[in-house]
């Protein structure tokens, strides 16, 4: 299955991702929005391919969504894409600023793969994509003329997601974080720790850090 890969403007919400993530946290799930942009009539030149890429998405066949400001760059696990108004499931700036929304995308999981890296991304990420409807040429980062949601294919194609761990419940944590929950997991809750709630998992994880720094 291709994926997707969308864009967006930290000056244009600078919590972008972190609203997201706050709803994520709490439901288990969250609406992404494509807002359409204003005074853009254009019609998306791959609409057709888009709705049957949309229509094949489900919890089984998900689909991953990388979303990027060519500065830093996520991979979200997306299970259902929609036109229906999925606001209820979203951060709330899209109704407080009446946001017009072409599609959703619910999404159940995300990762963080680069941080304040454009020379990363564009090296390790969009090198190696390809855009499958546009000659199957290898994604440019300048002078295209690309319209979002773009399809793309992975010219070795990896597969972020596991079925028994739930990758957006680490993103910003530190190292020393991941390497106590990593410890935790192991040898105290095994599997367990997936099943608790973030805020349960960050309290007992910050107590061991503070009772191994005694």
């Amino acid at each position: 299955m291709y994926d997707l890969l969308i864009l967006y403007n930290p000056r244009y919400q600078s919590d972008l991702i972190d609203a997201h993530l706050a709803v994520l946290r709490q439901k288990g799930k969250v609406a992404f929005g494509k807002v359409r942009v204003k005074n853009n009539d254009m019609a998306h030149p791959f609409k057709s391919e888009l709705e049957k890429l949309y229509a094949s998405v489900n919890e089984k066949d998900f689909l991953h969504l990388f979303i990027t400001d060519y500065a830093n760059l996520y991979v979200a696990k997306v299970v259902k894409i929609t036109h229906d108004d999925a606001s209820a499931d979203a951060p709330s700036y899209y109704k407080d600023k009446n946001l017009a929304v072409e599609s959703w995308f619910i999404i159940t999981d995300m990762r963080e793969l680069f941080r304040d890296d454009f020379a990363a991304i564009r090296d390790n990420f969009l090198s190696m994509i390809t855009t499958p409807l546009r000659g199957n040429h290898t994604y440019a980062v300048y002078g295209n003329n690309y319209v979002y949601p773009l399809i793309i294919e992975q010219k070795s194609p990896e597969q972020y997601f596991s079925p028994s761990e739930l990758y957006y419940k680490n993103i910003y944590k530190s190292e020393e974080y991941l390497k106590t929950k990593d410890y935790l997991s192991r040898f105290c809750f095994d599997s367990l720790i997936e099943a608790m709630s973030p805020d349960s998992v960050d309290n007992v994880i910050s107590a061991e850090i503070e009772f191994e720094q005694k």
